[in-house]
């Protein structure tokens, strides 16, 4: 096993024994503190052939040697002082395909792809439109955050896109901000973009959509179609044409939402929507007057500002022909002006979404908040985790729980599922990182007393953690 930590160093783990994981080398790129600007976040690594790829938090591309651990070519990828870098590179024919982090900040968002023998650069997509972006700090963003998926039947890169910057005040940055908030699909030769699908147009709560793309086979109608599967971090689930970015269906999935009435059965738009207009209002109460400096006293707005479902992956199952996500339930206030209980509450689930339709079709309910991701196997269960600690197992079609175990900290990182010598087992890499460093904020905000008591005394973590499946 290949694994990652926050600063960007590569483990080799050793898991032949099957009860046990021994460390062969670690990789140490020797991350700036001074350019790594960002959340310390580092989300895996990418393997091809002989070698491992890694991109460290201050934006270095790395390609290392999968069975000595010794650096073959390092390539600094950052632009701006913004910038970091958190995604796992991926892999396809002849590229290695990164992008950064940091749009919460004044940088310019993109993707690009590089050689995998020698480092050098081969193409770049822009994720901000020339009319969006204003040079010295004024708007931006548009980061890409999470890998995204490779479709080989149409030879395209499927990829989220996040926030545009200033991240709450759309007046500055008047338009819909293309293209953030989208889906994008770019011809994996050339960088070109082929279609792209925006979620909400001229963005105020940081709703980014670098979420999982799945591509789904789906029965639409009594026909097959191929389809990219989003849950939306607006509280919306979206199904789109993977042939060219069209709505096909979707429904909310999120219990609190307050942004908009909904979106529209045909375009998938919020029903707000004016293409006219150079500022959106969609449901004025739920946004914040001006900048987080002058913040409206008693603002709301649901989804909460991390989702909804957030980068967390979300899995399908063949078995089940239904895609999960794991969710938090909850709104963003005015700090000063939380409301104590219920109300103020974030909590979490886990909802089973049927593609061929868009509804959510079971839902099972949790007093934490969804955080980590989720997978699916065969034999009829989907595991996921909880920013209370928890790792659980779900019977894949009734959501019932079979199984818990609590690692005492916070989880920040999906499972995986993988076998050694015939026999299966699930791992999960413990302790908090990225958005999740603020555990200590979770426990006001827990409905359960106990686990709000147990998280305020949560320490950090690094750990793995194996099971038998």
């Amino acid at each position: 096993m290949f694994m990652s930590d926050g600063w960007g160093r590569v483990y080799r783990i050793n898991l032949t024994k099957g009860d046990r994981g021994y460390i062969d080398w670690v990789f140490d790129p020797d991350t700036d503190p001074e350019l790594a600007t960002g959340i310390l976040n580092n989300r895996g690594v990418a393997l091809l052939g002989d070698s491992i790829f890694s991109v460290t938090p201050d934006c270095a591309l790395v390609r290392v040697n999968k069975e000595t651990g010794e650096l073959v070519w390092r390539v600094e990828t950052q632009q701006n002082p913004v910038e970091y870098c958190t995604m796992a590179p991926l892999a396809i024919d002849g590229k290695i395909i990164i992008g950064p982090a940091g749009g919460d900040g004044p940088m310019r968002g993109r993707l690009e792809a590089y050689n995998p023998e020698d480092g050098s650069a081969i193409w770049d997509f822009q994720t901000i439109l020339d009319e969006s972006y204003k040079e010295g700090g004024e708007t931006g963003g548009g980061a890409v955050w999470v890998t995204g998926s490779f479709n080989p039947d149409r030879n395209e890169l499927v990829w989220g896109i996040g926030n545009p910057y200033p991240d709450w005040e759309p007046q500055k940055r008047p338009g819909d901000n293309l293209y953030t908030n989208s889906t994008v699909a770019l011809d994996a030769n050339t960088g070109k973009l082929n279609w792209h699908f925006q979620y909400t147009p001229n963005d105020s709560w940081d709703f980014d959509e670098v979420g999982t793309q799945q591509l789904i086979d789906a029965m639409i109608n009594g026909k097959a179609q191929q389809l990219v599967a989003h849950f939306g971090r607006n509280g919306f689930f979206y199904g789109l044409d993977a042939a060219n970015g069209a709505y096909v269906n979707g429904s909310q999935y999120a219990q609190k939402v307050n942004w908009t009435k909904g979106i529209d059965p045909k375009t998938g738009k919020p029903l707000e929507y004016d293409p006219s207009l150079d500022v959106q209002t969609y449901l004025p109460e739920s946004r914040m007057t001006a900048g987080p400096s002058d913040m409206a006293p008693d603002f709301k707005f649901c989804p909460y500002w991390e989702g909804g479902v957030n980068m967390f992956p979300t899995t399908y199952s063949a078995k089940t022909k239904l895609v999960y996500g794991l969710l938090m339930e909850g709104c963003t206030f005015n700090p000063a002006d939380r409301p104590e209980g219920e109300e103020g509450y974030i909590t979490g689930a886990l909802v089973a979404v049927d593609p061929s339709t868009g509804q959510v079709v079971k839902r099972h309910e949790f007093s934490a908040t969804g955080r980590g991701g989720t997978v699916s196997t065969a034999g009829g269960v989907v595991f996921g985790t909880s920013s209370n600690g928890d790792i659980f197992a779900l019977d894949d079609t009734s959501l019932e729980r079979l199984w818990n175990f609590n690692v005492g900290t916070m989880i920040d990182a999906p499972p995986i599922v993988f076998a050694i010598n015939g026999k299966q087992y699930v791992a999960l890499a413990v302790g908090p990182g990225g958005v999740g460093l603020g555990y200590h904020h979770y426990p006001s905000k827990s409905s359960d007393a106990d686990e709000a008591l147990a998280a305020s005394h949560f320490q950090p973590a690094s750990t793995m953690y194996l099971f038998s499946l």
